[in-house]
């Protein structure tokens, strides 16, 4: 018989124990959803479904990312929301000098650590001029690169309004130095313009990635406003999920009404989220009509409230709500691991902190392939926490209390006895 060596049985023992481990620590969670990818290594993304942050966090820090074999996948959530900013450098202008018969030109140092830049905003003087504009780049003021030829800034004022634009866009550069030369409008100009001011920006511009989902149109109840006849409708978005608009089909061909939405969520103290007016012309094509709250909120309920005064309640055919889209990124390694599964709806759970989510936008410059989710499953091993042990034996509560007061009730009797012992001794 073969003799068992001594490091095969501890090997045998952690194998257990680690299978143990991972077995409670997949415990922890009461859903998952598979997540399904081509069988290929590379970096993978997909939307956060509805079902999904209706059952988790607010922030989404619940959520663990396993392979088949139990193994924690690092991930990154990236919020889709629109993004339109610019940030601005600090510049020294230096060399306006005019350029022939027809144009000024400028140029502008950013510094020894210039960043990414790829707009440049040219203040000149004068009004009502289209002025063409060449913006160059450089590292050593010798050897100088187009950027663009063929940019514009013009200025007109008419009936007390101004049209103007004054920043010219190029590809995103890090030169050290920028030169503009900014030609006379031949039509308004009789000089070179005068160069002002010259500024450089990063501009970022992303439009983003909205989560739109129908929702059920409730019945309307009619109320008065302010002695106004009004209507107002309870929207439930079927989980407390991120909402930052709604739009609303309304069958009606014209109208003019205000309106006022609000969270819900507690009836004793509705939260305003958006108010103005809705409208449409005779005659206006019937285009779904938006209600932007001007940022987001976690909501499971809004009420919509529309004052009629007295016109006819609007008939809504179809609510939609939306909100900027969560992608989950990750990254596949090892695709023999596949398929992988999303575990959510532990809210006691820490974040993760993954130093992935460091390297992601490292990761999202290659080409990022899509993956699908399925259906919400219910964990078979997952343990809920024990609940305390007033609310496992809730009867425990009531026999202290009357226990309690027997005792009190006997302290009382025989306080009382004594009192009454006392009157009799001293009559």
């Amino acid at each position: 018989m073969k003799k068992i060596q001594p490091y095969s049985i501890v090997c045998a023992i952690l194998i257990t124990a680690i299978a143990v481990m991972a077995q409670s620590q997949l415990s922890s969670w009461p859903f998952y959803v598979e997540i399904t990818a081509n069988q290929a290594p590379g970096v993978y993304q997909f939307t956060v479904p509805l079902q999904v942050m209706g059952q988790s966090r607010d922030d989404l820090g619940d959520l663990r990312l396993f392979d088949s074999e139990n193994r924690e996948v690092p991930y990154a959530i990236r919020t889709r929301a629109s993004i339109n900013e610019q940030r601005e450098f600090t510049g020294r202008v230096f060399n306006e000098v005019t350029v022939g018969s027809g144009a000024t030109e400028a140029t502008v140092d950013l510094g020894d650590n210039a960043t990414e830049h790829n707009q440049v905003q040219i203040e000149t003087a004068g009004n009502d001029f289209r002025r063409r504009v060449v913006v160059e780049g450089s590292d050593s003021r010798d050897d100088w690169k187009t950027l663009v030829s063929d940019g514009v800034i013009f200025s007109f004022h008419a009936d007390g309004k101004t049209a103007a634009s004054t920043r010219v866009s190029y590809p995103t550069s890090r030169y050290r130095y920028l030169r503009v030369r900014v030609y006379k409008d031949e039509l308004s100009d009789h000089d070179s313009p005068n160069i002002t001011g010259v500024r450089a920006l990063m501009g970022v511009y992303d439009k983003g990635q909205l989560n739109n989902w129908s929702v059920y149109v409730p019945d309307y109840q009619l109320i008065r406003n302010q002695g106004a006849h009004a209507a107002q409708w309870t929207i439930d978005l079927g989980a407390r999920v991120p909402c930052d608009r709604i739009s609303l089909t309304i069958a009606d061909s014209s109208f003019y009404r205000p309106f006022e939405v609000e969270n819900f969520d507690d009836p004793q103290n509705p939260q305003l989220l958006a108010n103005g007016y809705i409208s449409r012309r005779a005659g206006e094509e019937q285009k779904p009509l938006v209600i932007s709250f001007g940022q987001e909120e976690h909501v499971r309920k809004l009420r919509l409230q529309i004052t009629d005064y007295s016109n006819q309640t609007l008939t809504i055919q179809q609510i939609e709500a939306s909100a900027p889209a969560r992608e989950l990124i990750y990254e596949v390694k090892q695709p023999e691991r596949l398929p992988l599964r999303l575990f959510f709806g532990n809210a006691k759970v820490p974040e993760p902190h993954y130093d992935f989510e460091k390297e992601v936008a490292t990761k999202l410059k290659s080409p990022v392939k899509e993956s699908s989710v399925g259906e919400v499953i219910k964990n078979s091993a997952y343990t809920p926490e024990p609940l305390p042990f007033t609310e496992r034996v809730p009867w425990l509560i009531y026999l202290v209390l009357a226990a309690s007061s027997i005792v009190l009730g006997w302290i009382l009797w025989s306080l009382a006895r004594t009192a009454l012992r006392k009157g009799e001794a001293q009559t």
